[in-house]
């Protein structure tokens, strides 16, 4: 009796560390490799005629100043930044990107951040996004949003402007095998200068825009402005952390056609361009910060002028953490029971043993 007392509360007390090892382990190391196993691989006829493009849109790295709760800022940008950093690497191997396009909204406060804020930032999205040593022969493209020079929350200035372009310096207009990508600045209606005449329906060479702020979705003056003088076949846009692939006919843009891209159905959709219609492809948030389950990475393939495209969707952040919290409740009524009823029922046995 006095030998089975202290070995069977050792076991009992084994419980829950199994658990937290269980949990950890799934959440953080598993859960990424399994998720995708969910995945839809796109095809390339011609490897040489194929760009491969990844595309990461609001990934808002969380600043230091306006955490809800501040004393959590720590640990909220640890969780965060990891979380991005795991997805990210494990979309980057999958798709084995030639080119990694960032839509915009990179960092949360960028656009209200000192000079010195703004630099931190930028090495943290560094370190989070080209820390593993991309390969020297993919190139990345990289666009303001509203929460990196303002816009919404706050104007934007010549200064912030500067002071992104200096930190991501490339032109606006970028060439890469038979497409040209064109960066669309909607925050101050800005375009590249672009002299030569084109034709929709020449797809020798393939014209993408880029931009943070949805053209089609919202139409204007300057949206009308971008279309007649660039003529894209395609867009890529961002900012309402949703996915969607909004098509018109290029010359009427009468009618618009909205197709939701959800987790559901892991669909892979294709497309011919320079036919009749262009598209406007939204790519969803790649933060869960955001508020939403439904974050993840744009996946595309240009051939010729085939499109071919899906969402890499991430795991969701908010189950795994839920699962945490519940976790934690479960070891802490373990702890209380423990106390309560087990440790004084076998102290009773080891006075009765001992006797007197």
């Amino acid at each position: 009796m006095h030998f089975f007392r202290p070995c069977f509360k050792r076991r009992l007390l084994h419980i829950p560390l199994i658990l937290v090892i269980l949990c950890v382990s799934h959440h953080e190391i598993f859960s990424y490799y399994l998720n995708t196993q969910n995945w839809s691989s796109l095809r390339c006829d011609n490897k040489n005629e194929c760009t491969r493009i990844l595309l990461v849109a609001d990934p808002q790295i969380i600043g230091n100043n306006e955490e809800k709760y501040h004393f959590i800022t720590p640990f909220s940008i640890f969780d965060s930044d990891r979380f991005l950093q795991k997805t990210y690497h494990h979309a980057f191997n999958f798709v084995q990107p030639d080119l990694v396009i960032f839509l915009g909204d990179l960092m949360d406060e960028a656009h209200k951040a000192t000079n010195e804020e703004f630099n931190n930032y930028v090495r943290r999205l560094f370190n989070i996004f080209l820390s593993g040593g991309s390969p020297s022969n993919v190139r990345h493209i990289w666009l303001p949003g509203d929460n990196d020079i303002g816009g919404e929350d706050s104007s934007v200035t010549k200064n912030k402007i500067k002071r992104f372009d200096r930190a991501f310096s490339q032109p606006s207009l970028i060439n890469f095998k038979n497409i040209t990508f064109f960066k669309i600045n909607r925050l101050i209606s800005d375009i590249p200068v672009y002299k030569e005449k084109r034709e929709f329906y020449n797809t020798d060479e393939i014209f993408v825009g880029l931009s943070h702020v949805p053209l089609m979705f919202k139409p204007s003056i300057f949206v009308d402005k971008v279309i007649e003088k660039m003529m894209p076949h395609l867009l890529f846009t961002a900012h309402e952390h949703k996915s969607m692939i909004i098509s018109t006919d290029a010359l009427l843009r009468q009618d618009f056609q909205i197709v939701p891209v959800t987790p559901k159905d892991q669909q892979i959709f294709e497309f011919t361009l320079g036919m009749t219609d262009m598209y406007e492809i939204l790519i969803p948030t790649s933060s869960y910060r955001m508020g939403t389950d439904k974050v993840g990475y744009g996946y595309a393939i240009i051939e010729n002028n085939v499109l071919r495209f899906t969402v890499l969707w991430s795991p969701s952040r908010f189950t795994q953490l839920k699962c945490y919290f519940y976790l934690i409740l479960v070891i802490f009524l373990f702890i209380i029971l423990y106390k309560c009823f087990i440790c004084p029922k076998y102290s009773r046995i080891a006075r009765i043993v001992k006797g007197p």
